[in-house]
């Protein structure tokens, strides 16, 4: 697994020390790490060079290879052409929220537009929102409806079950269902369920009722989710791929934890 770690932020040592966290990720395949950031080498001063450079020894000695690419902006076709140009298979995106250029609501909600490759969002609140003793992939709440981008998702997270802790499945209802319906859908989850106990993945499956978005949220603070996985939803028309910001997009900007999406 090669991944492209995207960055803005003003201290060098904040963007690095995430790293640790993406570790895990190493049992799973995890061989090289492309940074691509915004803060040109002449511009560093030497404490944060030392602190950059130390970093890539130690990702070195831990048999994880890596590079730096800058530019001068983060923009969608330089983090897109730059995940093609290295091959990667994950984008990792760290943004800050307050000097963002293009503003960190626009770039995201692009990336998840027309991000061929599956998207790790960090957001702000990570730290305060999970213990210092839990990585990203020890409490994943998976959002699931069935469809093409859901089972995808599903595959794609089933690749990482040797480093998967609890997975809460959760599907979300809109509207009122029949007896029928609600058989139905207690079977679907049994079954996703039984995907995930078949690899030895600790899971249970949930049903909540209301505004996905809102609702998926609600979920990741029930149970205390050190992150959120779900498929990225493609709108039906032209108009609202462009213009209509996505229920995946709204998780990804509300979430306090990290957000894997799997277009």
């Amino acid at each position: 697994m090669k991944l492209l770690y995207a960055t803005n932020l003003q201290e060098n040592t904040l963007a690095f020390n995430m790293i640790k966290d993406l570790l895990v990720l190493k049992r799973a395949g995890l061989e090289e790490i492309v940074f691509l950031q915004t803060i040109p080498d002449i511009m560093m001063d030497k404490s944060e060079t030392t602190s950059r450079d130390k970093w890539l020894v130690d990702l070195s000695n831990l048999g994880v290879n890596s590079s730096i690419l800058t530019e001068e902006v983060l923009s969608l076709p330089g983090i897109l052409n730059a995940a093609k140009k290295e091959e990667v298979s994950l984008i990792v995106v760290n943004l800050d929220r307050k000097t963002s250029n293009p503003p960190r609501n626009t770039l995201i909600n692009n990336l998840i537009k027309y991000s061929p490759i599956p998207i790790l969002i960090i957001n702000d609140s990570q730290e305060a929102a999970t213990a210092k003793d839990k990585g990203f992939f020890d409490h994943v709440v998976f959002t699931t409806d069935w469809s093409p981008a859901s089972e995808k998702a599903l595959t794609y997270l089933m690749g990482f079950k040797e480093i998967l802790g609890a997975v809460e499945i959760v599907n979300v209802i809109n509207g009122k269902l029949t007896v029928r319906d609600m058989r139905e859908l207690k079977e679907r989850l049994a079954h996703t369920r039984k995907i995930c106990l078949d690899e030895n993945i600790d899971a249970e499956s949930h049903i909540y009722a209301g505004e996905t978005p809102g609702e998926i949220i609600t979920a990741s603070k029930d149970y205390r989710a050190t992150l959120i996985v779900l498929g990225a939803i493609s709108e039906k028309t032209l108009f609202k791929k462009i213009f209509k910001k996505s229920s995946t997009y709204m998780v990804a900007e509300e979430a306090a934890v990290p957000v894997l999406i799997v277009p």
